[in-house]
């Protein structure tokens, strides 16, 4: 719903930290009802332009304005008391990391009643009443459990409706939501889009930050597109995704893998990753078409704080043939990343066994199993926690390829650069820290590291779900190069349906531990056969607005 009246006017916008301007000229306006949709990569301004209009740009900025308005009102003259009353009553704010967003030490329900309590005159029973009705209005089960439990006691989704609980306390005008469904699965992410688009209709007017245009065109009136601090284009959705207008918004709508067939590169020539570095073959080829892999009829059971137990794989089979790639999809919590534990042999199955290259390899003793291993690489979602922390880039690279005998650089400083150079970074890097890297070079980095014993069986875990759309498909096409190049085998695991349909020959569709259907890529996305499939493609989001 769009009504004709101005909820928010942004004109000439620059913010500015020291002598770095981040944010140059920004111009907004957002009507009551209406969806606006601020997208771009990381580090184009986005949330630090979010943040400003309601007084949290951070420590040591300085914003500008030539109108800075909210209902009528100018934002510029408020002092600190005036933007905590504006924040807690005219202005909601969803940010990405709710688990990071919501107390630790303090019940969820007891976080949704702050807002109420400094600004409302309800009394306590009130108060609570009127949390369980935010609660359900949000689509939280049992809201009277719920808000007795911590933020730790729930799921990402669950986090992320109880922080927009709170954030509407109040009935703001306006509610700003940065990035509040990256990582999260599809059906998921497709509940919390309908619940902001609810809110909406009943008169919020919304600004989405977001990287991802597949996610924005199903809920956005309008578009407004950021790069390196300033808005390049603007306008209707239609128009903004079926016609753009500047090359950065066709760079970024060309890097959706929605749609793209396998094998088609997704980056721009400019951003793409050239490996021309000399790869060295496996140490033990497998004949094209042989079996990688075979999990058969996997049980995985974990025991709850309670002593009941709960059951996380429940009779998993699976195939790969060499040189190909099997995706595994399904929602958080179906049993994807402990089935890549059983894979790996980092967790002992209950039943059943996994064969590595026509061998066993589950039953086997660790002792015999240590030498076989670098012939299984892996990739995470979250490369830097899985890094040592103490540890150079050089250093954490000269561990994988020594085996672990060394972390000292030298005598493997030509080995490296050569990983360096194969996914596309400068050998100079070699000698920084990952921390100080962007999330695409650490995401590099975890392959070069994966890659250096030569594996023939990549597992990647959610490699891509944190990293932008632009960063997100100079990976996949790095790792869909280096896959043809090497020979690789790759069980690629994934929620995100239009990148697993992007890089995967086959694929399997998991559920409370059970896989539910597999075949064919094109077959599974073309002709669905289970319920819970057809239900998973239709919450995808696409780019059709």
């Amino acid at each position: 719903m769009i009504s004709g009246d101005d909820l928010l006017r942004v004109e000439n916008l620059n913010v500015s930290f020291g002598n770095t301007q981040v944010v140059h000229g920004v111009g907004l306006q957002l009507k009551r009802g209406e969806t606006l949709a601020l997208v771009g990569e990381s580090g184009s301004g986005k949330s630090v332009t979010a943040r400003s209009l309601i007084g949290l740009a951070g420590s040591g900025s300085r914003v500008l304005a030539d109108a800075l308005e909210l209902e009528g009102r100018d934002l510029r003259t408020l002092g600190n008391s005036g933007w905590r009353t504006l924040r807690g009553t005219r202005a909601g704010y969803v940010s990405q990391d709710a688990l990071g967003s919501l107390d630790p030490l303090r019940s969820i329900g007891r976080e949704i009643e702050d807002s109420l309590r400094l600004h409302t005159k309800l009394g306590a029973r009130a108060r609570a009443a009127r949390v369980l009705e935010l609660l359900e209005a949000v689509g939280l089960d049992e809201p009277a459990l719920r808000a007795g439990q911590r933020s730790g006691e729930l799921s990402g989704g669950m986090r992320q409706r109880a922080l927009i609980a709170a954030a509407v306390a109040m009935n703001p005008p306006l509610l700003i939501a940065d990035e509040p469904t990256t990582a999260l699965d599809a059906t998921i992410q497709a509940q919390i889009m309908e619940l902001l688009a609810q809110l909406c209709s009943a008169g919020t007017g919304l600004l989405l930050i977001s990287h991802d245009l597949a996610v924005v065109a199903s809920v956005a009136d309008r578009i407004a597109v950021m790069s390196a601090g300033r808005i390049v284009e603007q306008g209707p959705t239609a128009q903004v995704l079926g016609t753009p207008s500047h090359a950065y918004t066709r760079a970024l709508l060309r890097a959706v893998p929605s749609g793209q067939p396998r094998g088609t590169l997704l980056s721009a020539a400019s951003e793409r990753i050239e490996v021309n570095t000399p790869i060295p073959a496996p140490t033990a080829p497998v004949p094209e078409d042989a079996e990688v892999l075979r999990a058969s009829d996997l049980h995985k059971s974990f025991r709850r704080p309670d002593g009941s137990r709960f059951e996380a794989v429940r009779g998993v089979s699976l195939s790969l043939a060499a040189g190909k790639t099997l995706g595994l999809v399904g929602e958080s919590g179906s049993g994807k990343t402990t089935t890549a534990r059983l894979v790996l042999a980092l967790e002992t199955p209950d039943a059943g066994s996994v064969r590595l290259f026509g061998a066993q390899w589950s039953s086997l003793p660790e002792a015999t199993r240590r030498p076989l291993r670098p012939r299984v690489g892996a990739v995470y979602q979250d490369p830097q926690a899985s890094f040592d922390p103490r540890l150079s880039v050089g250093q954490l690279l000269t561990d994988a390829l020594s085996g672990g005998k060394t972390r000292r650089p030298g005598p493997w400083r030509a080995e490296t650069a050569a990983l360096l150079e194969l996914v596309g970074l400068d050998p100079t890097l070699a000698s920084s820290n990952p921390r100080t890297l962007s999330g695409g070079q650490r995401q590099r980095v975890a392959i070069a590291r994966a890659l250096a014993p030569k594996p023939e069986l990549l597992i990647c875990d959610e490699p891509v779900s944190a990293l932008d759309v632009s960063v997100q498909a100079q990976i996949l096409d790095l790792l869909d190069e280096l896959q043809q190049r090497l020979g690789l085998s790759c069980l690629f695991i994934s929620h995100d349906l239009a990148v697993v349909r992007h890089m995967s020959d086959t694929v399997a569709v998991m559920r409370g531990g059970r896989i539910l259907e597999q075949g064919c890529t094109e077959a599974v996305f073309t002709a669905p056969v289970h319920p819970y499939t057809r239900d998973l493609l239709a919450a995808s989001p696409t780019l059709s607005p």
